[in-house]
């Protein structure tokens, strides 16, 4: 599947805190809520003297109950790992001769608690230093850098050493100031809080590190030193408030129930699916670096709010073909949307590549790598763009979404051996990965349709990937039945399953959104009438009679899909097992975006869904539909993914303007070349 993240970039849960969630009473007034603010109800600014920051705070409260602090580390955790999941590390620790525990003794009095105890002995001029990484942390709207100490000299000596604490940025500038002062008082815990000003000239949009720094001076340096409650402290949801500023906006309300309000009111399928696009829209012209104009990829609003401050090749795909979808749907202008999807491609130049492949995350406001992995299909996604942008808008537009596709060639992915394109390639153990993608009815085939039409891929690669997984793989959710084919010399099995009495081409994991996806560029129900037409209308069917009728749900729609988890996310692959080869766990969560992908299919089922949705849930905001909702306790997750808000935008387009998506792509010379792939076949 497309490839998604396994973290987030932008505001670590120590830096969250707790907060009254703004959806946690609903209004006696429905309308009343949209005073609801999504970023979970900010407080107004109070302002601390230094010395009170510890004492905003009951003693027996952690500081990670706190949204007003940034915990670095509160030596409460696991190893030496940092709370931002970094390891804490000694450089020259054998010229202090140093020693390191975790004391149990915590300097707010927390029970259970420790701190960090470091014993050393430094002659004149020796130091070492202790320093963790502050993984690109923004902090932006801090106020101060607070820090409980404690230095101890040895018994019967004098400390004449320093010691001293250093921030540094993503440019490599450190600023570096004395604590010893602060610190000192033999048996008591003192509180070292430095205005964030006395480290002017650093970018606090994106730190890099913290240290702490020992030197010795005089004849001897002998002494304990206890480090604890190591934070960050501003106004009311520092971290959040803190990438906040670098983007072009952000929801104003958890909950639109006035737009639900109307949406229910209207009658007109058509109309109803208008007033959706225009909210899914404005995802894409907020959720965005004001300087990049890069989309983000995620929005969370509500308790704990969030924003995924960096991007993806498909993300930056949704955003392209969204503008596209948006102008088709009348809701800008082509001026605007020319200057629109310029300013992006003038972005994407400037970017880091592999081979003329783009990585799969990118920060957003630095537009450094995030990870150094290149998703194959996630590229594909974008040259689906670029195809897509250079039809919609000739001229310069036109030629550089060419240029970034001519600069990729999917070639560099394919596997001689088996003839299946790798996952992607892995700068660090630098190579292909040893997995691919094999089965034919995944998103994935949208990248073998241009890669052979770019002349990137062979034609017969297409007969090589899987109808059903291979009869030998015993492990499959059933044994497939078909026959034996021949197509450009390649012999393969069309096979098939049988769900529910009817025949099916299965996808990977049995999810809607393997079936569908491809087809908010490819027209497959007019490209492959005895194929993917019926195939991905059954997959749909099932879908939809399997969760109203076999597990008795309100609603349709499993796919992968974010879903919230306490303060924290995750994102879970879904399906219906039997419809898969492998098959995802069916964990009641539906995910709304599928039914915008069925508009494809069952046209009047999915609007019926999106409308009964609406009616048994809070699962709409001013970006249009969340992401996802919990079947076992009607919890919806108040989040925006831009891979999702993109397909659900796209699919709109499609259904109100006859294929318009569909249409650009298949005007251009590469999708015409690939389309023969598709007749012809026929799955049963």
């Amino acid at each position: 599947m497309v490839l998604r993240n396994v973290f987030f970039a932008l505001v670590c849960l120590s830096c969250v805190g707790t907060a009254i969630a703004a959806e946690a009473k609903k209004p006696a007034d429905p309308l009343a809520a949209r005073a609801n603010d999504a970023r979970g109800g900010i407080d107004d600014v109070v302002q601390f003297d230094a010395p009170q920051i510890y004492q905003s705070l009951p003693p027996n409260k952690s500081l990670l109950t706190s949204p007003r602090f940034c915990v670095v580390d509160d030596f409460n955790g696991k190893e030496w790992k940092s709370r931002l999941n970094s390891y804490w590390r000694l450089e020259n620790a054998k010229a202090g001769e140093v020693t390191m525990e975790l004391a149990k003794e915590d300097a707010r009095g927390l029970r259970p608690g420790h701190s960090l105890k470091m014993d050393f002995d430094m002659k004149d001029r020796q130091q070492f230093a202790l320093y963790t990484s502050l993984e690109r942390l923004d902090m932006s709207q801090a106020r101060f850098l607070a820090i409980k100490c404690r230095l101890e000299p040895k018994a019967k000596t004098k400390f004449e050493g320093r010691i001293r604490v250093s921030l540094t940025d993503w440019t490599g500038r450190s600023v570096t100031r004395d604590i010893t002062d602060a610190c000192v008082d033999a048996g008591q815990w003192k509180d070292a809080v430095l205005p964030v000003e006395f480290f002017k000239g650093l970018d606090f949009d994106q730190l890099s590190r913290i240290a702490f720094t020992a030197i010795g001076r005089g004849k001897r340096s002998r002494a304990s030193l206890w480090l604890d409650e190591i934070a960050f402290f501003g106004n009311n949801k520092v971290g959040f408030e803190s990438v906040l500023d670098n983007l072009k906006g952000f929801p104003r309300v958890v909950k639109d129930y006035e737009g639900k309000k109307q949406l229910l009111a209207t009658r007109n399928d058509d109309k109803f699916l208008d007033l959706i696009g225009r909210s899914t829209w404005r995802f894409f012209n907020e959720a965005a670096d004001k300087n990049s104009n890069l989309v983000l990829d995620h929005v969370k609003v509500g308790d704990s709010p969030m924003a995924g401050v960096y991007t993806s090749p498909t993300n930056i795909a949704m955003d392209l073909m969204g503008t596209v979808a948006a102008l088709e749907l009348g809701y800008i202008k082509k001026p605007e949307a020319e200057k629109r999807v310029g300013e992006i491609l003038d972005v994407l130049q400037k970017l880091k590549r592999w081979n003329g492949f783009f990585y799969n995350f990118y920060e957003t406001n630095k537009l450094s790598v995030s990870r150094e992995f290149v998703s194959s299909v996630d590229n594909a996604w974008l040259a689906a763009a670029m195809i897509v942008a250079r039809q919609a808008f000739p001229g310069h537009v036109a030629r550089e979404s060419g240029k970034i596709l001519d600069e990729m060639n999917f070639g560099e992915f394919l596997d001689p051996d088996t003839s299946h394109i790798a996952i992607g390639y892995d700068m660090k153990r630098k190579g292909l990965t040893p997995y691919h993608y094999g089965m034919l009815v995944t998103e994935a085939r949208t990248m073998s349709f241009i890669g052979i039409g770019k002349g990137d891929l062979p034609e017969d690669h297409w007969w090589y990937l899987f109808r059903t997984a291979p009869e030998a793989w015993v492990w499959q959710t059933q044994k497939p039945v078909g026959t034996w084919e021949a197509r450009e010399g390649v012999g393969y099995f069309q096979g098939h399953y049988v769900v529910d009495s009817k025949k099916i081409v299965p996808s990977w994991g049995g999810s809607l959104f393997e079936f569908l996806m491809p087809t908010l560029v490819i027209p497959e129900g007019r490209l492959a009438p005895q194929s993917f037409k019926p195939n991905n209308r059954i997959a749909t069917e099932i879908h939809r009679d399997y969760a109203l009728e076999e597990k008795g749900y309100p609603v349709w729609g499993i796919s992968p899909a974010a879903l919230a988890s306490g303060r924290k996310w995750i994102y879970g692959e879904y399906g219906i097992r039997k419809l898969g080869a492998k098959g995802y766990p069916d964990k009641s969560v539906i995910a709304p975006y599928v039914s915008f992908l069925a508009l494809e299919t069952l046209p009047s089922d999915a609007v019926k869904n999106l409308r009964k949705m609406l009616q048994e849930y809070d699962v709409y905001g001013e970006y249009g539909f969340y992401d996802s909702i919990n079947l076992r306790n009607g919890q919806v997750t108040y989040q925006y993914l831009a891979l999702d808000q993109g397909m659900s935008l796209l699919a709109i387009a499609n259904y109100l303007r006859k294929g318009a998506i569909q249409n650009y792509f298949m005007k251009d010379p590469i999708a015409q070349k690939a389309k023969k792939v598709l007749e012809g076949e026929k799955f049963f």
